[in-house]
């Protein structure tokens, strides 16, 4: 099993595992009620959804690839798992991980319009206010006094995959890259992906509530030699993330 980076000859398999392992979680049935009976217009959306991502500004996307002498071997490479992770911030570094063809840029704006048009005309699988509440979420204070930063934002494995270490595997990627920007790694846990998180070290920030029961976690991770730059640790999994204010006395781990 090796991880490389997406091309887009791989968007058919992403979607399908997409559909295959989002497909009952929580939030869609919740986000998409009537994807039963409208499977189409809900792959649909995970489609325009994973095209954005493509297209996204400092989105930057990697496939788990198997390899011959894995288990399930097939004869030939098969994309089982990927993730996407995207660099905020306006410094230096960041403007490198931004860099893009003109055409990116375009092609932004007609998936952004083909989504407003996808989910106020034709998507009968999802419930509208819904969408709306969930997308609005989205923007979450907590990381305003993280400027700079690499976020996950989605990672799945084929269900015929999972608890194989796949995840992690994706998850080291990110942390990877953050690790040589010097900066910390953040994302939005479900239920069912919060022991992976805690496992590769991320601590638990603070919380989230999509509706009534379900909870999102905010997570944060800190490369080792800067851990304490960002958070400030509290007990087992938690930590609240320092204000800006806030100057940390870091100690040097590189040695």
């Amino acid at each position: 099993m090796h991880i490389r980076p997406i091309t887009r000859d791989d968007l058919p398999a992403i979607i399908a595992i997409s559909v295959e392992a989002f497909g009952d979680d929580e939030l869609n049935s919740w986000i998409f009620p009537h994807r039963k009976e409208y499977p189409g217009d809900f792959r649909k959306f995970l489609t325009t959804r994973l095209r954005q991502r493509e297209a996204g500004l400092g989105q930057h996307g990697f496939v788990a690839v198997t390899e011959e002498g894995d288990a399930d071997w097939k004869g030939k490479c098969e994309v089982v798992g990927y993730a996407y992770f995207v660099r905020y911030g306006e410094d230096e570094g960041a403007r490198k991980w931004k860099v893009e063809p003109w055409s990116n840029k375009l092609e932004r704006k007609l998936l952004e319009w083909e989504a407003w048009y996808d989910s106020t005309f034709i998507d009968r699988a999802m419930d509208p206010k819904r969408v709306l509440g969930f997308f609005k979420l989205l923007d979450w204070t907590q990381w305003d006094t993280l400027k700079s930063r690499w976020h996950v934002s989605i990672l799945g494995v084929s269900p015929k995959y999972q608890r194989r270490g796949i995840g992690h595997m994706l998850v080291q990627q990110g942390q990877k890259m953050a690790a040589e920007d010097g900066l910390p790694l953040t994302l939005e846990s479900s239920a069912a992906g919060r022991r992976l998180y805690f496992r590769g070290g991320f601590k638990n920030v603070g919380e989230r509530e999509v509706y009534a029961g379900y909870i999102d976690l905010l997570m944060v991770w800190e490369p080792e030699a800067l851990r304490g730059k960002w958070l400030e640790e509290i007990e087992g999994n938690r930590a609240k993330v320092r204000t800006a204010e806030v100057a940390p006395v870091l100690h040097d781990r590189t040695r």
